[in-house]
């Protein structure tokens, strides 16, 4: 059952989407910061009010994306079948890569009509986090496979002594 193949063309499917990901934003943000395309700012204002939500989505966003997908997961059966896991893999790997996405997309767009600082921060700590969201080879193979523990205490049955069986003497 040598399912590598598979699982090496996930891998480079969800890099790609990570990293292009990743370039499109970086390159739109950069595209933004240094004024290459100039947006009126006075065109469309942001409110504070807009500006306190915008900021409270993006703290609340960044733990539950990665928090829900670390939860997703650990529940996830193991080992499960390789078609099975990739497919949960894949799905719950883009939902976070989108969900952080989104919430840079739209600090980039803040800060393109308001040039408040604050929008620029928290999109440069969202690529900070986005070191946290690249796909990991292990991780599937953790799911396809037993995990180390049950491995071990099947190929080498622990034995127990007449101590063990007593406790009581």
């Amino acid at each position: 059952m040598n399912d590598s193949p598979a699982i090496d063309h996930t891998i480079r499917l969800l890099k790609r989407h990570y990293y292009g990901n990743i370039i499109f934003l970086a390159g739109l943000f950069l595209v933004v910061l240094l004024r290459i395309l100039t947006f009126p700012e006075a065109a469309v204002p942001v409110r504070v009010t807009v500006e306190r939500y915008a900021l409270m989505i993006t703290i609340i966003t960044i733990p539950a994306a990665l928090k829900l997908f670390a939860d997703l997961l650990k529940k996830m059966p193991r080992p499960s079948e390789t078609e099975a896991a990739l497919h949960r893999y894949k799905k719950i790997s883009y939902l976070r890569l989108y969900t952080i996405s989104g919430v840079t997309l739209m600090n980039i767009v803040l800060f393109t009509f308001s040039r408040n600082p604050n929008f620029m921060w928290f999109t440069v700590v969202l690529f900070i986090i986005f070191l946290f969201c690249r796909p990991s080879h292990t991780e599937v193979m953790s799911l396809t496979g037993m995990p180390e523990e049950e491995q071990k205490g099947r190929q080498e049955p622990k034995e127990r002594s007449e101590d063990e069986e007593t406790p009581g003497k």
